[in-house]
């Protein structure tokens, strides 16, 4: 059974997040090389991928093989995406895999091509898996690579939906300094909005929604208990207005596949929990969250609506951010009350050292002054 809950600690537990000491210098001791390969088959070497989104210079669940291989298999969107692998040494078990990108080439009919990092509206961050240690190796392979597109260079790297505070924004923008590869990064979504205040307090909000029943908290402690918790999650959403307009992931067989098959694989790694409010026994909210760490998505989530007067989601969402000790939960929930983040989403834009090309051809200077006699 799942375990229970007395609802009553303080609502919103926050704690401020710190950035971790990274060294961005280039240390690879053996020549690196890229290979393409579709994401639906990155399956053979998950052991590899799965070692390098433990030392990634910025950690994305939305790329570990938990989230990525799931997506693959069921999504439609993600049934052709290709991923850049930066290995160093021999590709597989024999090798140490350096970066993985998932991209698409934006191609021109004239020219090189720019590769253009890999987006969807279900990722909440865009972020490639590049190790720590070996950003400057990898970006330099990537930006000097050949022919690996079809093209004769790449003409640039692209990559959207980039967290502009993140740490790999920001260990790019410092080794473009010192590489001389030409770096911006801009705004491609607007500003996160400030946080309202004011409102009931979720406290006083508790208070009142304990008068209708009994208040508990629910928690999967076991693989069984998360699959009861995601399918209730499912059903309390499909009873709300998403239903109504037909969005609700129970009306899109493709969609439920994919989470009840991504949940599990993340419960797995220990990257994503389930929690429900329950009102008399009764689920009157629901959450799922993915990531480990300081940062964490909220990444689907539903409320009863005849109890939306009081805030069950967000009293939900301040309980789980608590317990498992966030420092961040990235998303968005109706309402007033401030229990989640929200991240600063920018493009970051990648150019390599600019080559000097070949002296102009022309007469030198004795011989023009023969010609013009």
């Amino acid at each position: 059974m799942p375990n229970l809950f007395a609802l009553n600690m303080p609502a919103d537990g926050r704690r401020p997040a710190a950035r971790p000491n990274i060294g961005y210098g280039a240390k690879a001791s053996s020549p690196v090389h890229i290979e393409r390969r579709q994401l639906s088959a990155c399956g053979a070497i998950e052991a590899e991928w799965a070692a390098l989104a433990a030392r990634a210079i910025e950690p994305n669940p939305f790329y570990e093989p938990g989230f990525a291989l799931p997506a693959a298999q069921h999504l439609v969107s993600f049934r052709d995406v290709q991923v850049l692998l930066v290995w160093q040494g021999k590709s597989g078990s024999s090798g140490r895999l350096l970066g993985f990108s998932p991209l698409q080439p934006s191609r021109r009919l004239f020219g090189s091509d720019t590769l253009t990092g890999w987006n969807d509206a279900r990722l909440g961050n865009a972020a490639p898996l590049i190790d720590r240690d070996e950003l400057g190796p990898v970006i330099e392979a990537v930006l000097g690579m050949r022919g690996s597109w079809g093209s004769l260079a790449s003409s640039g790297l692209l990559l959207p939906g980039i967290d502009r505070d993140g740490d790999l924004a920001q260990g790019v923008l410092q080794q473009a300094a010192e590489m001389g590869w030409r770096a911006t990064l801009s705004a491609a979504t607007p500003p996160p909005l400030p946080l309202a205040e004011g409102g009931p307090d979720l406290a006083a909000l508790r208070h009142g929604l304990s008068r209708h029943g009994e208040l508990a908290l629910v928690e999967a402690s076991s693989r069984q208990d998360l699959r009861d918790i995601v399918e209730m999650l499912l059903a309390l959403e499909a009873s709300g207005p998403l239903a109504r307009a037909g969005t609700a992931t129970l009306q899109d067989i493709r969609e439920t596949a994919f989470l009840r098959a991504m949940t599990r694989s993340l419960a797995r790694a220990r990257q994503c929990r389930a929690g429900l409010l329950t009102l008399d026994g009764q689920p009157i909210a629901g959450a799922i969250v993915i990531g480990k760490g300081r940062r964490r998505w909220l990444y689907a989530s539903a409320q009863e609506e005849r109890f939306a007067s009081f805030a069950p989601l967000a009293q939900l969402v301040a309980q789980l951010r608590r317990r498992n000790h966030a420092a961040q939960l990235v998303g968005d929930i109706p309402g007033p009350h401030a229990v989640t983040d929200r991240l600063a989403l920018g493009e970051l834009r990648l150019l390599p050292r600019p080559k000097r090309g070949p002296r102009p051809v022309g007469l030198s200077q004795p011989r023009r002054a023969i010609a013009a006699g």
